[in-house]
């Protein structure tokens, strides 16, 4: 099975170019919606005539620079090849596009203007191998949202961690994992796989999310399947030789409409979870597309109910999956140069520094509350 990377960024600069006639890349959607006073005034539907004045300037000092940063981190939902669409698919889609780009304007203004307030609300850790994850996690934590980037072997090694850790912590607590690399077995209860036998049949989206599976099992944690069967049989269908972003199944599944559809059926069985179960802590594995706060759509906003601690890992190079927190929330260059001595006293470790936004308007600007990146 190919990694989402050699899927998708290799169309990303295809797809700039050869669809640019019918699919707007999220700047050019954006200066058309904020070229009018009506357009602007989505960002900040309720505000006092300074703060309109404020977002009048933002706007008007917006520079290529800051149009190349919101398209590196949308594009990938601007991306598909439109004549692979009907026509609802793409009104569709459209409009949820529109949201995307009003959301990383606003949520952009909001750190512009607080900027500094923002700064103070995020402590930075440089660590070396192993991470605490009990110094970050809530010990009242019900939903622990883990988002990745699919199959990179260093991420899914600390999503275990982070579950395993937590579960020695509070061996009093019925741990759940769901995952979108796992089937759901649709019915009127949850169902929790069982067995190593379970994992191969319904752990097959991607084969690779099968070890970590097993391991979670035989460590006693409660494992359910959250992809709907359909979705995960239409990428099983997908040919070598496919390009995602330019197939029908690319809307099926990545489109911002498919990606809103399968949070929909997600959370649907995460709250099944919650009623059969009342005192459950449910880790969710996914995509970060699907579990931070930079989608008007993802999990944590659809389960706000239960106060989503949100987790996201990247790495060196990565910084275009959220460039809302690297531009604002950058790593200090005190803690880049810790990191770079630890690596330099033993090339065999891991680095990895941890932005742990304590403030929840600091977590809403970078898009989660807890951020790893692997160094080195």
């Amino acid at each position: 099975m190919k990694n989402f990377f050699s899927i998708l960024l290799p169309t990303l600069l295809l797809s700039t170019a050869a669809f640019a006639q019918v699919q707007k890349l999220p700047s050019a959607i954006a200066k058309e919606m904020f070229s009018s006073a009506a357009g602007s005034q989505t960002v900040l539907r309720r505000g006092t005539l300074a703060q309109q004045g404020a977002l009048r300037r933002y706007l008007q000092t917006m520079q290529q620079k800051d149009f190349k940063s919101m398209d590196a981190m949308l594009q990938g939902y601007f991306a598909l090849n439109p004549q692979k669409a009907s026509p609802k698919m793409r009104q569709q889609n459209q409009q949820i596009q529109k949201e995307l780009v009003r959301k990383w304007v606003s949520r952009d203004f909001y750190a512009s203007q607080r900027l500094r307030e923002i700064q103070k609300g995020v402590s930075f850790d440089t660590v070396s191998n192993k991470i605490n994850y009990a110094k970050y996690l809530p010990k009242d934590a019900r939903l622990i949202m883990l988002g990745e980037v699919h199959e990179i072997a260093w991420m899914v090694e600390q999503v275990e961690e982070a579950i395993l850790q937590f579960k020695k912590a509070h061996p009093d607590k019925k741990i759940y994992y769901a995952s979108e690399f796992i089937d759901a077995t649709p019915g009127k209860e949850v169902y929790v796989l069982l067995d190593r036998y379970d994992v191969e049949n319904l752990a097959n989206k991607r084969p690779y999310y099968q070890k970590i599976t097993k391991r979670l099992l035989e460590a006693g944690v409660e494992v359910v399947g959250l992809e709907n069967p359909a979705v995960a049989q239409t990428l099983r269908q997908l040919k070598p030789e496919e390009i995602l972003t330019d197939s029908k199944q690319g809307w099926q599944l990545i489109s911002a409409q498919a990606m809103q559809q399968r949070n929909a059926y997600w959370a649907q069985i995460i709250r099944q979870i919650y009623q059969q179960d009342p005192q459950a802590v449910v880790f969710v594995h996914a995509g970060l597309g699907h579990t931070d706060y930079n989608q008007p759509y993802s999990l944590p906003w659809i389960l706000k109910e239960y106060a989503p601690f949100v987790i996201e890992f990247s790495g060196m190079g990565m910084e275009r999956v959220n460039t809302l927190l690297e531009r604002n929330i950058p790593i200090p260059q005190k803690e880049m140069n810790k990191g770079y001595e630890m690596f330099l006293n033993n090339h065999d470790a891991s680095v990895y520094s941890v932005r742990h936004m304590t403030d929840k308007r600091s977590a809403l600007v970078a898009g989660c509350d807890l951020h790893i990146k692997q160094l080195f």
